[in-house]
């Protein structure tokens, strides 16, 4: 019986990974739970109360853990000595701080192993008490179910089944022992049948199969693993941004949970940010709270730690941002804070970095708070123009790269950042070289390959696998942004989120408008340190956040580079305005059939050339329409790579002409959104072709419907650049999306619509009715 205990709990154990790093709770669970069980054992064979059975199983537990963490303050190393409270205060707060500050799973540090290892215990004397002194079996299964509950709340994907099924089929064994065990007592020893295991084992399956299945037929029971089912949060939903780099869980959550609502008056894209991390050592990486260094108190916020006095004063940010059930020891505020207002509770602000703790063990739930931030005014030439750092500028934590740093990451840095000389110019570099098109963003691909979270390993993947979500870019571009020499940190938050219409109102009448962000839109940003400016905040991550106005640009270098012995005029940089002549010149190529028609004309005979004029005539329209989508496709094309206003819309005006092309018009009372489910609906469209006509409306409302300034309009004069306000959309137009469309409806077309669609296109007619905005913005 006690060899049945032991593994039933070791069984319900193992649905602990993912919770903490797997199988590193092992060995520490072992050296508790075989002592405590044997001391228990060895207890009633001397055939001793089970009071006593009990007390020595606790005694038990209190020695193997002194034993394992508490070693140095004991006596005869099982016994604790005079040092033990203040040591075990000093491991539960480091496990209250690991809970705090990661996600799971967590590392195994001692207070966390601590608490595992003596819950474990307890629960084992508890099943062990159930099934042998009390001789109630069936009962001891709730220690095990307790087990259980922890990794069913915590992990994403549940328990896990092959963690049930081990913990059902260790207390099937649990049941058979102790069944066999009462028949040798009824029989006084005697020789009895085995007929009961077989019984049991036909029970236990149909109870297995049962509750397999029964996820499967029940509502609601539509993702995880029995018995978690859809993840049902007892706690409610008032859980935050959790600053340890793991935040793939929240990314891959399709619901999104912890909503929040700022309002603000910038024009820029804003973004939320709770914390920094500096310290680039380790397994993982983790925000430093530097308690002893933080000051009191957020009325009023001074200057960071390496802002130079003469730094630019830049624009008044006001933003009030109500959390709702967002819950974190960390503020959300945008950077950088200089005064906080109507906030509870007792919180410090550190100088190194400007974020924000609660130091009384609040939290950020339902506050409602208004923060006042300075928003510097950066350009491109200004950034250019500055030279590497001094050494001395900032904390040597935001420049130390680990030893054991991978050759791939130095590697790659010199490759990439080799031929520049300017801080700013290998910055680009980076991160352009991080948003190529090598890279692609995926929150699947780091999971399927073993480097999901942080920490240099996961990095030196990343680059190898050249997949993965906002994590990997910002802390890659990060640590290649020390490899060149230029200081940096990353900072986790909120991109901007969604606009939601609402208009409030502000100090001193200022209007603030009003944006909703939730897990989803979790994130994480390289900043980079720039001598007389300060910190300057970077986005290489592709189709994720919004990338900085003094970044968007097609990148030519501002300063000279490392072989320029003469200092070339950066002015005379081809492509230096982030744009290049060569891109938006149509080739001849694409032009060559459209002069075929008209050049067969030299028949001798009348019959020949009315043929010919027929051909022409039946051709002009697939012709002219064939034109159309090809000069769009340039213009999408560079738009995207120029990050000019328009592409979005023309890659929309195409798809939607097409579709009416193929018998699903447009009509005057559609919205966007209205005809991009009405399409999906009768076209039908599913799978990839869906996304990507989700993907096409999402850019094109973004591109039309957000507050870009008066300029950004397609009424904007020919050859004017986009304003500076201008941001590039969240979500990227891509021509293949159109083409994905476009395919989807052929496809699912009779071979007649096609044919008409093709040689006779309604949209070529409408277009001699009324110009579309794409056209009008191309001409």
């Amino acid at each position: 019986m006690t060899g049945a205990v032991l593994l039933a709990v070791l069984a319900a154990s193992t649905s602990l990974n993912g919770v903490v790093e797997p199988w590193t709770w092992l060995l520490p669970v072992l050296g508790t739970l075989v002592p405590v069980l044997l001391a228990m054992a060895l207890t009633r064979t001397l055939r001793l109360n089970g009071v006593l059975t009990a007390l020595v199983g606790l005694l038990a537990l209190i020695g193997a853990l002194t034993a394992q963490f508490l070693r140095r303050q004991s006596i005869l190393n099982i016994i604790p000595g005079p040092g033990t409270p203040l040591e075990l205060q000093r491991l539960l707060a480091q496990a209250e701080e690991t809970v705090v500050s990661q996600v799971a799973p967590v590392l195994p540090g001692a207070g966390i192993l601590l608490i595992m290892c003596a819950a474990l215990g307890l629960i084992a004397i508890i099943v062990d008490i159930f099934s042998t002194t009390m001789r109630m079996p069936a009962a001891s299964g709730l220690g095990l179910f307790t087990i259980l509950i922890t990794p069913a709340v915590v992990k994403s994907n549940g328990v896990g089944m092959a963690a049930f099924l081990a913990t059902a089929l260790a207390f099937l064994l649990l049941l058979s022992t102790a069944q066999r065990r009462e028949n040798r007592l009824a029989s006084c020893g005697a020789r009895v049948s085995s007929g009961f295991a077989a019984r049991s084992a036909i029970i236990g399956s149909a109870a297995l199969a049962v509750t397999v299945i029964l996820p499967m037929i029940v509502p609601g029971f539509n993702s995880g693993a029995f018995p978690q089912g859809a993840r049902l949060n007892v706690w409610g939903n008032s859980t935050g941004l959790n600053p340890a780099v793991t935040l793939g869980n929240d990314l891959r959550n399709p619901t999104g949970f912890g909503r929040i609502a700022y309002s603000t008056n910038s024009d820029a894209p804003l973004y939320l940010r709770a914390v920094t991390l500096e310290d680039f050592s380790g397994r993982r990486w983790e925000p430093d709270q530097r308690l002893e260094d933080r000051q009191d108190g957020v009325a009023e916020i001074g200057a960071e730690d390496g802002t130079p006095e003469t730094a630019p004063a830049g624009t008044t940010v006001f933003t009030r941002i109500t959390t709702q059930s967002y819950s974190s020891p960390w503020l959300l505020s945008p950077y950088a804070p200089v005064e906080i207002t109507n906030l509870s509770g007792n919180w410090a602000w550190d100088p190194a970095n400007l974020s924000i703790l609660a130091t009384d063990g609040g939290s950020t739930a339902r506050q409602q708070y208004l923060v006042q931030s300075r928003a510097a005014e950066l350009t491109r030439e200004g950034l250019g123009a500055i030279g590497p750092s001094d050494d001395d500028t900032v904390s040597e934590v935001f420049t130390d790269l680990p030893e054991d740093t991978p050759d791939i990451v130095r590697a790659t840095t010199e490759e990439v950042t080799s031929e520049f000389v300017n801080p700013y110019d290998k910055a680009m570099a980076i991160q352009n070289y991080l948003r190529g098109t090598d890279f692609t963003y995926s929150v699947d691909a780091p999971v399927d390959g073993g480097y999901d979270g942080s920490g240099m390993d996961v990095m030196a993947r990343f680059l190898e696998s050249k997949s993965g979500y906002c994590v990997h870019y910002a802390g890659t571009m990060a640590v290649m942004a020390r490899a060149a020499g230029i200081p940096s940190r990353m900072a986790i938050g909120y991109t901007p989120g969604s606009p939601t219409g609402n208009i409030t109102e502000g100090p001193n009448g200022t209007e603030l408008r009003e944006f909703v962000v939730d897990s989803r839109n979790a994130h994480s940003w390289p900043e980079l340190y720039f001598e007389g400016v300060g910190w300057v905040q970077f986005e290489p991550t592709p189709s994720r956040g919004v990338v900085p106005t003094y970044a968007q640009q097609a990148f030519a270098p501002v300063g000279p580079r490392a072989d320029d012995t003469d200092a070339l005029n950066p002015g005379e940089l081809p492509g230096a305005n982030g744009q290049t002549d060569t891109a938006t010149q149509p080739s001849d190529a694409d032009d060559s059939t459209q002069s075929v028609g008209p050049q067969n004309n030299a028949g001798p005979g009348v019959v020949l050339l009315i043929v010919a004029g027929i051909a022409v005539l039946t051709l002009c329209p697939l012709l002219l329409r064939t034109a159309r989508t090809k000069a769009r496709r340039r213009s999408v094309v560079v738009g995207i790579d120029g990050a000019s206003h328009g592409a979005a819309t023309t890659a929309w005006a195409e798809t939607t002409e097409i579709a009416g092309d193929y018998g699903y018009p447009m009509v005057p009372t559609d919205t966007p959104r209205t005809f991009a489910q009405r399409l999906a609906r009768d076209a039908p469209l599913r799978g990839e072709p869906a996304t990507s006509l989700s993907r096409l409306r999402t850019a094109y409302e973004y591109e039309e419907y957000s507050n870009h300034g008066p300029e950004s309009k397609t009424g904007r004069s020919a050859g004017a650049q986009p304003p500076a306000t201008i941001a590039r959309p969240m979500t990227v137009p891509r021509w293949e999306d159109v083409h994905a469309v476009t395919r989807a409806l052929r496809r699912g077309s009779p071979w007649s619509t096609r044919l008409k669609a093709r040689l006779f296109p309604q949209s070529l007619l409408n277009r001699f009715r009324h110009a579309s905005p794409a056209d009008k913005s191309m001409a």
